[in-house]
């Protein structure tokens, strides 16, 4: 599968895991009522964190792993093995936390929170990085889509009480399930035969393996909750309102770094294994998407102001200068992509990469800290601008040092010969996988 085809793959994908949630949820609201809709929300976080600690970063190290290997079927079958096996256990585990939690801990009956580990059980069955590394991203596309619309149409004809919340969890929990169901025919030509490898010494070997995965997102995560909590302790519910709405156009370009991410970081990873110089120049020449990371901070400087004023109101006035100043991030965000979640995760930089990662947090805590004292309403923002240009500077740093070394050393037609692997020149076009597998 071309460049192009894989990301208008993943743009499907995101696009449809981002509207469905939206759709549902007026309908939720007027169904349920503000009291079972706390609860199904309430629930269908807690279900999103266990999903999350089941998935357990494999979403980058399996991915990457599985991209250099695409051509050796049966190492593909013993990873698939291998992180489900991990991600059962995984599961095992958060259900068993989860159930003795239910009901004190957690705000949440036993038999909803089963409901809500639907989702990670999806995660178990559905392997989307396994897609995504192979550079087969249309089947996943394919998968939620489908699992997506059923959702939505059984959300709509069977809830319609607000004593229905478990029930509502449960479709909506549902998703990778079905997800999971769907794909087993793109499933089956790899095969399961990797299972008989399985062992507990392979299992460790994967959540060895997958930390610097798992840490990442827990990092990303961090980021992701503590502002609006960080707000509101210094300058209380009102200024978190207004930070919350601004924040909402710096979650919107999220969604295109992560596309960005999973369209190039299988290719790199496989060049990086087969061609280390390729991957190289495709990063060189995938950096013209700065472009795209540059109209969206122009968009939220000169544009969301306007947007803000006219879907909120004056009374929220507050969150443009909020806005003006994350406006900066997207093209940061933009660029580090590329440069530390691309090239570093890819070229043997993993646990810098980490490092890296943890310092942005602390760099983020410390500089909210200190600016609190000095500029109390815009502290938090630039507190991420400052996180975000310490990764730039670091990451850019290895990425022209360590890229000019590999195009230095690496000889870009012989290497995949070497290998006894195809000319990565040679090797892109992806339209035959399945068949490859069947063989």
């Amino acid at each position: 599968m071309t460049l192009s085809k894989q990301a208008a793959s993943l743009a499907v994908l995101h696009v449809t895991d981002v509207l469905q949630p939206l759709i549902i949820l007026p309908y939720a609201g007027r169904v349920l009522g503000p009291m079972s809709f706390g609860q199904y929300a309430y629930a269908l976080a807690i279900g999103q964190l266990a999903a999350s600690v089941v998935a357990y970063g494999f979403h980058w190290t399996a991915q990457r792993r599985v991209a250099s290997l695409r051509y050796e079927p049966a190492a593909i079958a013993s990873l698939v093995a291998e992180v489900m096996a991990t991600k059962a256990v995984l599961f095992v585990a958060v259900c068993l936390v989860g159930l003795v939690l239910a009901g004190d801990v957690l705000a949440l009956s036993r038999p909803t929170f089963l409901c809500a580990m639907l989702s990670a059980a999806g995660g178990i069955i559905f392997p989307a990085w396994l897609f995504v590394g192979l550079e087969r991203a249309w089947q996943a596309a394919v998968a939620v889509v489908v699992a997506r619309v059923l959702a939505l149409v059984c959300f709509v004809a069977m809830v319609a009480s607000p004593d229905q919340v478990a029930l509502a969890v449960a479709i909506q929990s549902a998703v990778p399930v079905v997800s999971g169901v769907i794909c087993l025919p793109f499933i089956l030509p790899i095969g399961f035969g990797g299972f008989r490898s399985v062992t507990l010494s392979t299992i460790g070997m994967q959540l060895r393996n997958g930390w610097r995965g798992c840490l990442f997102l827990a990092v990303e995560t961090a980021l992701f909750t503590l502002p609006v909590a960080l707000v509101g302790h210094f300058e209380g519910y009102v200024a978190a309102g207004q930070y919350s709405v601004a924040e909402k156009f710096l979650l919107a370009a999220r969604v295109f770094f992560k596309l960005l991410m999973d369209t190039f970081i299988p290719r790199v990873s496989y060049y990086a294994h087969v061609d280390p110089a390729a991957g190289i120049r495709l990063i060189r020449i995938s950096l013209f998407t700065v472009a795209g990371g540059t109209a969206m901070s122009i968009g939220m400087f000169f544009v969301a102001p306007y947007i803000i004023l006219i879907l909120f109101g004056d009374e929220f006035s507050g969150a443009i200068p909020i806005v003006r100043a994350m406006a900066i991030i997207p093209l940061l965000m933009n660029i580090n992509t590329f440069t530390a979640n691309i090239f570093m995760f890819s070229y043997g930089y993993e646990n810098e990469w980490a490092v890296l990662n943890v310092s942005g947090l602390l760099v983020f805590l410390v500089a909210t800290y200190f600016l609190s004292f000095v500029m109390a309403e815009q502290a938090i923002v630039y507190a991420l601008v400052a996180k975000e240009v310490v990764v730039l500077v670091v990451s850019a740093g290895f990425f022209l040092i360590g890229g000019a070394a590999v195009l230095r050393t690496a000889a870009a037609c012989d290497a995949g010969r070497v290998r006894g692997y195809p000319p990565a020149s040679q090797s892109a076009p992806l339209e035959h996988e399945a068949d490859r597998f069947r063989s």
